[in-house]
């Protein structure tokens, strides 16, 4: 089973990639919907938060209540140092999720399942798949459209783009990049481009029901990833296995 990371940044046109994924038939686990359930009542990642912000981060301000999410977001947008402490608590929830998912399709013999991740480098989960596939857009494009989308304040809108790691950082860690720069048609055109570049071979997708050759691909996986390393300087396109635009975003200074 061949498990691809995908990410971009907020308002970059991932939910359009990934719309255009299912329509393949390609599961994708959705690491948002994740976060939402390993924070409610009665989950380990909520009580850790309520440890840590007591009752002012829960609806009603009571414990117990479900989190409101405005608050905690208007919280962690403003402050990196309780942002780290967030993310601290649940993106080993999300990783203990994931898992239990995988291991499910695994046994279901799916040969290519995608997770959706928009803190992928971030959670450090780029190190446990086999591709990263980046959904960029340029700066000012996100921020008009949160502006729009959310009815923020420009102040407001780039408070949430300056949360998340600038896109064209994320571009450096990508195996596949999705430039959405255009219109919809050619956003959705790229991505299919993409996902048939990536098609696993039928014949790796027998050898994987072998547990000893699946422990084998995932411990390599993670051993490339690791010699590969943090990559913390602008990739050219050379690099990239595959680009969906002749018109890639301009180099950023490291």
């Amino acid at each position: 089973m061949r498990v691809v990371g995908l990410t971009g940044g907020i308002a970059s046109g991932k939910s359009t990639v990934v719309s255009t994924i299912l329509s393949l038939n390609v599961p994708v686990i959705d690491c948002d919907v994740l976060a939402r359930l390993v924070v409610e009542p009665g989950h380990s990642a909520y009580k850790k938060l309520a440890a840590h912000f007591g009752n002012e981060i829960f609806q009603n301000q009571e414990i117990g209540q479900p989190l409101d999410r405005a608050k905690l977001g208007s919280i962690i947008f403003t402050d990196a140092s309780q942002r780290r402490v967030v993310n601290s608590i649940i993106h080993p929830a999300v990783r203990d999720e994931i898992l239990k998912r995988l291991l499910k399709y695994w046994i279901k013999g799916t040969s290519l399942v995608v997770i959706d991740v928009p803190l992928l480098l971030e959670g450090e989960l780029w190190r446990i798949v086999s591709e990263v596939i980046v959904v960029y857009c340029p700066p000012e494009v996100q921020l008009a459209r949160i502006q729009s989308r959310d009815g923020l304040t420009a102040q407001e809108a780039q408070a949430r783009i300056d949360s998340q790691r600038p896109l064209i950082e994320k571009v450096d860690y990508a195996d596949h990049v999705i430039y959405n720069i255009s219109d919809l048609d050619t956003l959705k055109n790229s991505t299919l481009q993409v996902m048939k570049d990536i098609k696993p071979n039928p014949i790796w997708t027998v050898l994987g029901y072998f547990p000893p050759f699946t422990l084998l691909m995932a411990t390599w996986v993670i051993v490339k990833r690791h010699l590969k390393g943090d990559p913390r300087k602008t990739v050219t396109n050379g690099n990239r296995s595959s680009v969906s635009t002749s018109a890639p975003p301009k180099q950023k200074k490291v």
